[in-house]
């Protein structure tokens, strides 16, 4: 690791990938988990997802030694349908029970065109854009949304009905990263909350309602209360289409499912991919590339990481806390 100024360190990606899967087998992964979850985060890291990168890696740590995730949990893979893939994580990881079935996916696609994938019984998925994105790089088009444990109120609810419910997506590009989109139907994500009352710094109005059911931008108070969807009644309308599609294979719904940060009991939540091939249609992925790069050129519109280099980040800068608390974490094998 190289210190810099302004309290970050530049750590090298595959030592950062190295040190995630040493900490992750510390606290009791197997090894397959360890690699998965280490590559999963780095790439979060890399994408500058960071809510959901080494700071999330921490929930997996202490999810791990409390048993929310199954230590060794290996993922049943099931084919309902031609196209219908069904990975059941068993209660261990989303990135597991992805990378179990992700050759058959990609085949599926191919062959029929379009294909579905369903995860059920997972922990937490982390960064969601991670699924479409490796996808995207098998040249295909994926759309996903997952559940999570419920904190975030719906239509008006006084209390905790759906979870953060993210949706992510991903087209691929010739000679470069995928386009990628990935948000909560939130107004934020929960760790982003959770890392406000750390700060002890306030939150912007319209975020979350306190346990009485009033707006607050009380940190503290929302931990209590509940998250808001994105654009009133219309994000929770979407937060609630991909909890249904998250859920149709058999996963616990957002306000069944055990929270993913204290307790011992796993959060069963679940995930759904829509991979779609785009072979059908020629000239269709340069179509859509030529379209988004008119946008960026043309009006101004700013595309996630739309300038991104073709490798991946061969450094990562963390907050250097951040990294002095990886590496106690692997100091414990």
């Amino acid at each position: 690791m190289t210190a810099n100024e302004a309290g970050t360190v530049t750590v090298d990606h595959d030592r950062l990938v190295e040190l995630c899967a040493q900490a992750a087998q510390a606290a009791g992964a197997d090894q397959r988990a360890a690699q998965a979850l280490a590559k999963a985060t780095v790439a979060a890291e890399g994408a500058g997802n960071t809510a959901v990168g080494v700071a999330h890696l921490f929930d997996y740590l202490r999810s791990y030694e409390s048993g929310r995730i199954a230590v060794g949990a290996e993922p049943e893979v099931l084919r309902p349908a031609p196209a219908c893939i069904v990975a059941d994580a068993r209660h261990g990881l989303a990135q597991v029970a992805f990378d179990a079935a992700f050759t058959d996916l990609v085949e599926a696609t191919a062959r029929l065109g379009t294909a579905t994938l369903w995860i059920r019984n997972a922990y937490t998925c982390g960064e969601l854009g991670y699924y479409p994105r490796r996808l995207a790089e098998a040249g295909l088009i994926a759309v996903a949304c997952a559940n999570s444990p419920a904190l975030m109120s719906l239509g008006g609810s006084a209390t905790r009905v759906l979870g953060t419910n993210p949706i992510a997506y991903a087209v691929p590009r010739a000679g470069a990263p995928p386009f990628v989109i990935d948000q909560a139907s939130s107004q934020t994500a929960y760790v982003n909350v959770r890392h406000a009352a750390q700060a002890g710094t306030a939150l912007p109005q319209g975020w979350a309602i306190g346990p009485d059911g009033a707006a607050t931008t009380d940190p503290d108070e929302a931990l209590r209360g509940a998250l808001l969807p994105f654009g009133g009644h219309r994000g929770g309308n979407i937060a609630l289409l991909g909890e249904l599609l998250a859920t149709l294979a058999g996963a616990a719904f957002s306000i069944d499912a055990a929270p993913f940060d204290h307790g011992s009991d796993p959060p069963g939540i679940g995930m759904f991919v829509l991979c779609l091939s785009p072979d059908p249609f020629p000239g269709a992925v340069d179509r859509a590339e030529h379209h988004l790069q008119r946008l960026h050129d043309q009006h101004a519109v700013r595309l996630p990481a739309w300038t991104a280099s073709a490798q991946p980040p061969k450094t990562i800068r963390l907050d250097r806390d951040l990294a002095d608390r990886l590496l106690a974490e692997t100091r414990q094998r």
